[in-house]
């Protein structure tokens, strides 16, 4: 018997016909749901971020929106990666691959990645730390790491500081271990 004769191909779909339509069903449920939850989660934590910025007016507003700003790409970052994965996860297992070596190797390469990119990762934790305590926002008059000047932007991974004399300075979030704010006051 020819492979691709029709009775091949008509036996090979009532063997496997329910299956596929299942899981057809099933993917076409988690894209969508992935889709409903991300929205749902984005719409969230851009409420909460808005509510936080909602309370406040003037110069405290401008400089906490770079930090709120920062703070809600890395939160969507986040979201969107982890709801990623598990739907791929997720679609790969509907489809009926078996994902332990999958997971498997991307957790060895994981492993791999992260001893690699400590550093990198320190510093991201140390800006998100940094945003989260608002030691110090855009403008202020700080000294950081031996450097005084005022703070022209904070990110996720470094601070840029320029000095009186016009040098622009960028050090790693995860170098700093003492700040100095000048520009906030003294508590009474």
């Amino acid at each position: 018997m020819h492979v691709f004769s029709s009775a091949y191909w008509n036996r090979f779909l009532d063997t496997h016909a329910e299956a596929a339509i299942f899981a057809l069903v099933k993917i076409v449920a988690i894209i969508v749901g992935y889709v409903v939850l991300r929205l749902v989660l984005g719409r969230i934590t851009r409420g909460i971020l808005g509510a936080g910025l909602a309370k406040l007016s003037g110069e405290v507003l401008k400089a906490r929106e770079a930090r709120v700003r920062a703070l809600g790409s890395l939160l969507s970052s986040v979201i969107d990666f982890v709801l990623g994965f598990v739907a791929v996860i997720m679609i790969l297992q509907a489809v009926g691959l078996n994902i332990v070596p999958l997971l498997t190797t991307a957790s060895v390469a994981g492993i791999a990645v992260g001893f690699g990119a400590q550093k990198l990762v320190r510093d991201m934790i140390s800006g998100f730390f940094i945003l989260m305590d608002d030691l110090y926002g855009v403008g202020d008059s700080v000294t950081i790491v031996g450097v005084t000047g005022a703070v022209e932007d904070i990110g996720m991974r470094t601070t840029r500081i320029r000095d009186e004399a016009g040098k622009l300075y960028v050090i790693p979030n995860g170098d700093i271990s003492t700040v100095c704010n000048h520009s906030r006051p003294a508590s009474s």
